[in-house]
């Protein structure tokens, strides 16, 4: 089984709104992610890269290129590119910092797509990385739990469509073979996503996303959340 990209660009083209606004797993997601984001330190003559952009700029300030597969989603942005991440047309060591969230690797290749991040991106550099791992408590009774790198089926606006899931390992792997050192992480929907394997309903199972904040603290359970965020700095 592979992706179809042209099936992928066809979904989010479609989509007004890739963070459904009536569905509060991806809204907790959005707003992990945003909040993480913002807590960033970056320079002020920062040049960052958005890649997978989706149409958010995070509220940040700097100055910033999205590149997304759906050009409708960033063309009200001054600079964007439409492209896929895993090939941009970028020369090497252009930008200061990069954003790539909203789980972008799961519909690519994780080994391609983040060599080419580190590729375009300055020595010292940051990566602000997010995606769905196969630790997940939703995946405990499945084949996929806790496998390096699988395609899956999975939800999204009422439909089933196909993206990759990853362990943290595989990912933390290919970070360290592409010149990043992980220098913080942020994990979420824990319990949630332990709900979700019981009801198949994301707005009853995100109710519990509450209780993020403890379950990140606790032995062996926090390496199981859906989500993850890496902070990483290119060597």
């Amino acid at each position: 089984m592979k992706i179809d990209i042209d099936k992928v660009r066809a979904l989010y083209g479609a989509v007004q709104n890739v963070w459904p606004n009536d569905n509060m797993w991806h809204q907790y997601t959005k707003n992990q992610i945003s909040k993480y984001i913002n807590r960033m330190k970056y320079a002020e003559d920062s040049y960052l890269l958005n890649a997978g952009s989706g149409g958010s700029d995070y509220g940040l300030k700097f100055r910033m290129v999205h590149v997304d597969i759906v050009e409708n989603k960033i063309n009200q942005f001054q600079e964007y590119v439409t492209a896929s991440v895993e090939t941009m047309p970028f020369d090497a060591s252009t930008f200061t910092d990069v954003i790539c969230v909203g789980s972008v690797i799961n519909y690519c290749d994780a080994m391609t797509t983040i060599h080419e991040l580190s590729r375009v991106l300055k020595p010292r550099g940051s990566l602000l990385i997010e995606f769905e791992s196969s630790w997940g408590f939703e995946h405990r009774k499945s084949s996929i739990y806790k496998r390096d790198a699988e395609i899956v089926k999975l939800p999204y606006f009422g439909k089933y469509h196909t993206q990759w899931i990853y362990s943290p390992k595989y990912i933390s792997n290919i970070l360290y073979l592409a010149g990043f050192k992980i220098a913080a992480k942020h994990r979420f929907h824990f319990l949630s996503g332990l709900l979700y394997s019981k009801c198949q309903d994301e707005n009853k199972a995100a109710n519990f996303a509450k209780y993020d904040w403890l379950f990140r603290v606790l032995p062996i359970i926090k390496h199981h959340s859906s989500n993850i965020i890496y902070y990483c700095i290119k060597n």
